[in-house]
């Protein structure tokens, strides 16, 4: 088994559909897989062998799709880190990690000074060039598009995940191949997610809920994401039309904030789903009168990858985060 199994699986049985839609460009299933491999055989060729940490400190742009995938297919073990962090928690995870790659952008790795972290042989730099590093870019269009992705056992590491501890620095969480897997197939299964789907994605992948609730599972499905750097009310408003958003994933604060701006007309998703944290029933009501849709809701944390309950629609009970 292996993650980016998703990504080979959709180039197989949809080539043309799009995988991926960012900023008006438009990604295939075959060519976001040919620019997979290319990423891959880009690390690999660095000399970056299954096991290792690569570190991902990337905003939500389609090259921390890309990245993640091409750590994948090679085995190597992908770590996220928030983009919000100060230098010295950047420093923090990547020796505690012991990343030995770190995938970022020009203004990002301003945060980042590779003489102080002995661990780390490469930086790699995206969407823009920096002096101080390598350009992922340069080396992809030089790397082969031909690729498969290595088979891994289930127990093996594929993400490391870093969450706000009780005291202190962030703490890493290891995620299997197995677990991020299992929660792909409960997602698809249980929202119900297809590849019928256009599925919005504005909240941070570098999150669980991002990563593998939205962009992992969306892939799972041959789903088209539809993604965006951030949350931005208007913006947002004005995509679920423009590209037929049937699947809408947020947070309490977003559905707040889309109750006030949004008319009655402007949010036709079939599913809306919530987590993160707990939505207010009044909110939820207050939705449902104005919209005609259910706010889903569930219950997870990182370690489990996340998915752990789901208030299911086949029983939804408002204010519920439903069974395990």
């Amino acid at each position: 088994m292996n993650i980016a199994h998703n990504v080979e699986r959709g180039c197989s049985f949809f080539p043309n559909k799009p995988a991926l839609i960012f900023e008006g460009k438009y990604f295939t299933y075959k060519y976001l897989n040919e620019i997979v491999n290319r990423a891959a055989n880009a690390l690999s060729g660095l000399g970056i062998k299954r096991g290792e940490r690569v570190a991902l400190f990337l905003p939500n742009i389609p090259e921390f799709i890309i990245s993640y995938l091409g750590i994948q297919k090679i085995g190597a073990i992908a770590v996220s880190i928030n983009i919000s962090l100060q230098k010295d928690e950047v420093k923090f995870i990547l020796d505690d990690c012991q990343a030995t790659a770190l995938i970022t952008t020009p203004q990002l790795s301003e945060k980042v000074s590779q003489a102080d972290l002995p661990y780390l042989q490469h930086l790699l730099i995206t969407e823009g060039n920096n002096s101080a590093g390598i350009s992922l870019d340069e080396l992809m269009v030089k790397a082969s598009s031909e690729a498969r992705a290595v088979m891994m056992e289930r127990d093996e590491a594929a993400a490391i995940l870093y969450t706000s501890g009780t005291t202190g620095f962030p703490k890493g969480a290891t995620l299997s191949h197995g677990n991020v897997i299992s929660n792909m197939y409960s997602m698809n299964h249980n929202c119900p997610m297809s590849y019928k789907d256009n599925v919005l994605l504005f909240l941070p992948m570098f999150h669980c809920f991002g990563q593998n609730a939205i962009f992992n599972s969306a892939l799972n499905a041959c789903a088209t994401i539809v993604l965006y750097r951030s949350f931005e009310p208007e913006t947002i408003i004005n995509s679920v039309a423009e590209y037929d958003i049937t699947m809408f994933f947020g947070v309490p604060t977003t559905f707040i904030l889309l109750l006030e701006k949004a008319s009655k007309t402007d949010l036709t998703a079939r599913y809306y789903f919530s987590a993160a944290a707990g939505l207010p029933v009044e909110i939820a009501k207050q939705w449902q009168e104005k919209f005609g849709k259910v706010i889903h809701q569930g219950y997870g944390l990182t370690e489990t990858s996340p998915l752990a309950s789901y208030n299911h629609h086949l029983k939804h009970k408002l204010g519920s985060i439903g069974t395990p």
